[in-house]
């Protein structure tokens, strides 16, 4: 027994291995790991922002006040404007006779209609009354008469008398034309004076003989 103890220890002595030892493996690469690795600090630079340039800034505040003064000057025109105008009106002398461009214009009998009632207390005789209302409109008419075929010539078409429409021209051939508004009335021109009226559609001539329309 004791033979076999001291083989035993003699055999432990044979197979130990220092504590320090590393057994290599085959097929494993033999490395050495990196010692003392560090990172390296990195410091965020700060960014420099720079704002607007002196002469940017100028060029802005000149441009804003061209702006400025370009509206002052255009609201100050507009103001001119508009007084003369007035003072063109105010000097118009009372009961003229508006030109074309002053009567409202329109589309057809309304705007015939229209035409003549805008120009109601004008000193005029009948055909210069018709002859405004139809310029109104954009019909050419020149120095007009009381017959049917002035009227028709313009583009007008003479209907059945008695019935009437809006913006129809009432004839009485040689004697009186007028415009027909509705409700049984016309306007009449060269009345009581040379005065433009409203009134019915019969005169003292009776009923129109011929009506044009438009």
């Amino acid at each position: 027994m004791v033979g076999a103890a001291v083989l035993s220890a003699g055999l432990v002595g044979t197979f130990a291995l220092p504590a320090y030892a590393t057994p290599e493996v085959e097929g494993q690469p033999d490395y050495t790991p990196a010692q003392n690795l560090t990172t390296a600090d990195i410091e965020a630079a700060p960014l420099a922002l720079e704002g607007p340039s002196a002469a940017v800034s100028e060029e802005w505040t000149a441009a804003e006040e061209a702006r400025k003064k370009a509206e002052a000057e255009a609201k100050a025109a507009e103001e001119r404007e508009r007084a003369a105008q007035q003072a063109d009106t105010a000097a118009q002398p009372a009961g003229e006779a508006p030109s074309g461009n002053d009567i409202p214009a329109g589309s057809g009998g309304q705007g015939i209609a229209n035409a003549a009632l805008a120009q109601l207390g004008v000193v005029q005789d009948c055909t210069a009354l018709v002859e405004k209302s139809l310029r109104a409109i954009g019909v050419p008419a020149g120095d007009l008469g009381t017959q049917v075929g002035e009227y028709t010539a313009l583009g007008g078409v003479q209907v059945s008398a008695g019935s009437y429409a809006v913006g129809d021209i009432l004839i009485w051939p040689g004697q009186h034309v007028a415009v027909y508004i509705g409700n049984g009335q016309a306007v009449h021109g060269g009345w009581n004076g040379n005065q433009t009226v409203v009134a019915g559609v019969t005169t003292s001539a009776g009923a129109p003989s011929a009506v044009v329309r438009f």
